[in-house]
């Protein structure tokens, strides 16, 4: 599986760049998680990153001992950012994804986990614009709450 490539519009400093930059970072946890490769996921993430960490670990135990995954890539279906600067300099983009059906098959074919389709998720991707290049700080989940 060839490392997704990146978008020449991915290092541009525009909302559309950003977006291009988020869309192939999505591109590149789809393919660690495929290929257990998370060098080039964290060549362009800080590695503060505790969804990666947390995501990496999931993906690195699942393939200890010849077990593999199938599946649970992840799709964005809308992007949105006001591009507007945060205190500590970084940028927020909402991100709503869909992740298809996953299964951790482990030693001779035995299937550990399956998850199901998830629905629409609005997830919060926090990244800085430095040195010519967009950089992924974390992503994760927005809470919804009914009050």
């Amino acid at each position: 599986m060839p490392v997704p490539e990146k978008p020449a519009l991915a290092d541009e400093n525009s909302v559309e760049g950003l977006e291009a930059f988020t869309e192939w970072w999505f591109e590149l946890l789809n393919y660690a998680q495929a290929t257990n490769d998370f060098e080039p996921l964290w060549a362009v993430t800080d590695s503060g990153c505790k969804t990666c960490t947390n995501f990496e670990s999931f993906v690195s135990q699942s393939y200890d001992g010849g077990g593999w995954i199938v599946g649970g890539d992840l799709t964005i279906q809308s992007f949105d950012s006001s591009f507007e600067p945060t205190v500590d300099g970084t940028t927020d983009s909402y991100v709503t994804t869909t992740q298809d059906a996953l299964t951790v098959y482990r030693q001779k074919n035995a299937v550990e986990e399956v998850d199901a389709y998830v629905e629409p998720t609005v997830g919060l991707a926090i990244s800085a614009y430095e040195s010519g290049t967009w950089r992924m700080y974390d992503y994760g989940d927005i809470a919804v709450t009914n009050d």
